[in-house]
């Protein structure tokens, strides 16, 4: 069961750290900030496509991440929202949290602005 842990959290890992080819922005997504740069991008922009894909990929990575670390005994989750709850879902409740909590923005990593904004919206009673 470790080894199947294991295996999860390295591949949310993984696509959390991939750039879409073509997208200059995706290069340097270091903080919570460039996250929200990327998900932020208009529908007209060239690079839409890319931004978005980024984006989501970004979000289900780290809910991935989270879900396989909080699998087990062994770590209590962050946030706890309903299985129903969709990426762009997520998207939104970032966006919203980024404008409420700008001092977090450029010195945080991305997954860690994500989680904040999820623990937010979706605290876990009875933590």
């Amino acid at each position: 069961m470790k080894l199947i842990r294991y295996i999860i959290a390295l591949a949310a890992l993984a696509a959390a750290t991939q750039t879409p080819a073509g997208s200059p922005q995706a290069n340097h997504v270091i903080t919570t900030q460039d996250l929200i740069e990327l998900c932020s991008v208009s529908a007209g922009d060239p690079l839409y496509d890319a931004a978005m894909g980024f984006c989501l990929g970004y979000i289900d990575a780290a809910i991935d991440y989270h879900a396989a670390l909080t699998a087990g005994p062994k770590y209590d989750p962050i946030a706890c929202p309903e299985t129903s709850v969709t990426r762009e879902e997520v998207v939104v409740v970032l966006m919203d949290w980024s404008k409420r909590n700008a001092q977090h923005l450029n010195n945080e990593t991305p997954v860690v602005g994500v989680m904040r904004a999820s623990a937010e919206k979706w605290p876990c009673s009875g933590q």
